[in-house]
């Protein structure tokens, strides 16, 4: 009797690793199953995690970014071995990019035939090394558990960042040992990051640079928004001492852009106002951002001679790139609060902190004068970009969820399409992959289901991932796409006609009928070439949405439209 008790309470390895996952608090897996997975799939099949198969690993990949980014959580994604492993590389280098949790699982064949030409060999653990945090290998059964659970720890704790796992065929169908499963009976552990508040000295003489500043500026990055989730310290600090707020790309919806005290994205194609206020700031208070080329118009529009307070939780991107007056290595709502409660024992005088604010609301007057907001107003003819972003934000609420692609589409976004909440701009980072957008939109719905998530995406970006309508059907998680339509690949089109004259090569698309395409996968698929009708197509996406359905949208936009330089 004993005997058959032991042998129930035996667990493979594959068993044991979903076992950890779901100690771990893991819900959600986005994969394709393989042969050399198959021990980890059938461990799956009894499990409580929910696993979704996508049509490629690439956009699995994809989904764990933007489920981690979303959500706060880990970001899970697994592929089989040989091409499934390198599928899921271009996903886990915008996770690795951005500074993002995920833990990424590959199949291998037996430990025993490696090295003699197996089906689909290939050397995972070296080719993810240099876009995670660690890459390893299991190679017995002794350390199956204990490794997921350093694994967790070292995508999560201090900088976060994706993580690889490669997982022999042979080492799965090995039993864990005694000490694995007292490993697991002994869960949980305490495995939540510690939280260092930076040097008490550094966050007071930083605070004295603040308060005497006449023309101050707080640049909110990826750190406060994605990784640090401290938007609300953010807010109170500028609140308290009047001080504008710039917010990187990964840092968008950390800081809402219709406050009175923000001062829009930086970086390429930004706002005016926003590089007015950047080149005139006489003390920059940083936080969690490592000034990226995209943010910084490669290192050009920050003034030169402001002073930098620059907040980190990784010391190696502090001063990198600009000079730091004072270096703050520490978590940004730790760091945030420490400041605040600073901030409240000093005297302040924000007389001259008023022509400050003054300045900011005149230089967003000469913005909204200028002619992209007079073009995209001009009757009902061809579509300006910046028209599409702003009906599409006139009609959706304040919480809907954007994910975006890279291209023209995210920068007309970026700059006129205003963000407001939280965890509601959902990129594919400084990266830039295209296809992303649709992928993501499915792993926010899966992971917020109440809420509204809108894909938007370019043509080309769209026909990277249009195959993920399947995923989004098959999961029932409906969403909404809008396809920026200019029949080419925009940025590159247009960077020809403006550096290389006009010699256009390999840019022009011939498209399909995208709201016919949708409609094949079982979506609903609208289109729109005027204002009247793309507001219409709008209502009723979102009436369908409402009702369960995915639902496309192709919006001709006008594609010879400039970006603001």
């Amino acid at each position: 009797m004993k005997r058959r008790e032991a042998k129930v309470m035996s667990l493979k390895v594959a068993e044991g690793i979903v076992k950890a996952l779901e100690k771990l608090g893991t819900h959600i897996i986005f994969g394709i199953p393989g042969s050399q997975t198959s021990p980890f799939y059938d461990a799956l099949y009894s499990s409580s995690i929910r696993h979704v198969l996508v049509r490629h690993e690439q956009m699995a990949a994809y989904m764990a970014d933007a489920y981690a980014k979303f959500t706060g959580k880990t970001g899970i994604c697994d592929g089989t071995g040989g091409p499934g492993a390198t599928n899921l590389l271009t996903g886990i280098a915008t996770s690795w990019t951005d500074s993002i949790p995920v833990l990424a699982f590959t199949g291998q064949q037996p430990l025993r035939q490696i090295g003699k030409g197996a089906f689909q060999e290939l050397d995972h653990v070296s080719i993810f090394k240099p876009i995670t945090k660690w890459s390893t290998q299991l190679v017995r059964a002794e350390r199956a558990v204990e490794i997921v659970k350093e694994a967790y720890r070292i995508a999560t704790w201090g900088k976060p960042g994706p993580v690889h796992i490669n997982l022999p065929l042979d080492v799965q169908l090995q039993s864990l040992t005694d000490d694995e499963m007292q490993l697991l009976e002994k869960w949980p552990f305490d495995l939540s990051p510690p939280l260092p508040a930076g040097d008490p000295h550094a966050i007071k003489e930083a605070m004295k640079l603040l308060v005497s500043s006449s023309r101050p500026l707080i640049i909110s990055g990826g750190g406060v928004h994605y990784s640090g989730r401290a938007w609300k310290s953010l807010r109170a600090l500028a609140e308290l001492l009047e001080i504008p707020v710039a917010t990187t790309l990964n840092g968008r919806g950390s800081f809402p852009e219709d406050h009175p005290l923000s001062a829009g994205r930086m970086g390429l194609h930004a706002a005016s106002y926003n590089d007015e206020v950047l080149a005139r700031a006489d003390v920059i208070l940083a936080v969690g951002c490592r000034f990226a080329s995209m943010s910084t118009r490669r290192w050009s529009n920050v003034n030169p001679n402001g002073i930098l307070i620059h907040v980190d939780i990784d010391p190696g991107n502090i001063g990198r790139n600009y000079p730091a007056k004072i270096s703050i290595v520490g978590d940004a709502g730790k760091v945030l609060k420490k400041m605040m409660e600073e901030a409240e024992r000093m005297k302040m005088e924000n007389q001259r902190r008023r022509e400050w604010l003054e300045f900011l609301n005149s230089a967003k007057e000469r913005w909204r004068e200028s002619r992209w907001f007079a073009e995209s107003r001009s009757g009902d003819s061809s579509l300006k970009p910046q028209r599409v972003c702003m009906e599409i934000r006139r009609l959706l609420n304040r919480d809907a969820v954007f994910t975006l692609d890279a291209g023209n589409n995210k920068l007309w976004a970026s700059t006129f399409l205003e963000i407001y909440e939280p965890c509601t701009w959902i990129q594919s980072g400084c990266f830039g992959p295209m296809g992303y957008a649709l992928p993501a939109a499915i792993a926010c719905k899966l992971a917020g289901p109440s809420r509204t998530v809108v894909a938007l995406c370019g043509d080309g970006g769209f026909y990277m991932s249009l195959h993920e309508l399947s995923t989004s059907i098959q999961e029932d998680a409906p969403v909404i796409v809008c396809i920026f339509n200019d029949g080419a690949l925009g940025t590159i089109k247009h960077r020809q006609r403006d550096s290389y004259g006009g010699r256009f090569i390999s840019v022009d698309l011939k498209n399909p009928d995208f709201a016919s395409v949708a409609e094949s996968f079982g979506c609903i698929g609208l289109e729109a070439k005027t204002v009247s009708q793309l507001r219409s197509a709008l209502k009723e996406a979102i009436r369908e949405f409402k009702r369960g359905s995915t639902a496309v949208i192709n919006v001709y936009i006008d594609g010879d439209e400039p970006l603001p330089p």
